[in-house]
């Protein structure tokens, strides 16, 4: 029953000022493979650190905010966002909230939609380019716009297949499809653990 109750809380949505918006529970059902084929996992990756934070209770909101963004050119990009991709919509939504499902307890923190300590998580956005012709280059960009303790922090994220913490190499056997997927999942693990370095060293400071 109480696996079932938490099934039911990850549908949990509203709209409010055009987004929708997830409060995000613990433990969940298990997320189809990109291209949700029967019978498979969706592939997470963990944070290249580990981090101990300690146990602390937190509710985490996400917002969905890019249809109503509609961002085309991040700070942090080289390329342009064409949302063109697989993430966009509703399974791009459960990416990223299965990945704050994920990491939250594997940096030693609890997720309770009943905490005061509250997390709102905007994702703005979240796109996969290929980009070149002979020298192709995969990208994956995420960005959210936290608040947490009072404090609002934009993190941007452009990983591509030569970064150091990428999970597949610019030289690995894959299709473009495949290296597509791999390196948006990590574009949004990198967005997260940059939220936990600050959460280490006692929150984001930038307004």
């Amino acid at each position: 029953m109480k696996r079932l109750l938490a099934y039911l809380l990850i549908l949990l949505c509203a709209v409010k000022s055009q987004a929708q918006v997830f409060i995000i529970v613990y433990p969940l059902p298990p997320v189809p493979e990109h291209g949700f084929l029967p019978g498979k996992e969706f592939k997470f990756y963990p944070t290249v650190d580990k981090y101990d934070l300690g146990g602390r209770k937190m509710r985490v909101e996400l917002y969905d905010e890019r249809d109503s963004l509609r961002l085309v050119k991040l700070e942090c990009a080289q390329v342009e966002i064409n949302n063109q991709s697989e993430f966009v919509g509703a399974r791009g939504a459960q990416v990223v909230q299965y990945y704050w499902a994920k990491l939250i307890p594997e940096a030693n923190m609890v997720l309770d939609s009943t905490a005061t300590d509250t997390v709102k998580a905007h994702l703005e956005a979240l796109d996969s380019r290929m980009v070149g012709h002979f020298s192709i280059r995969a990208h994956g960009l995420c960005q959210m716009r936290i608040e947490h303790g009072g404090v609002t922090k934009t993190y941007c994220v452009d990983i591509t297949d030569k970064d150091p913490h990428s999970p597949v190499s610019s030289h690995a056997f894959v299709t473009r499809l495949t290296a597509t997927r791999i390196i948006t999942s990590a574009a949004v693990r990198e967005v997260i653990e940059q939220f936990f370095i600050d959460l280490k060293g006692g929150g984001p400071k930038t307004l």
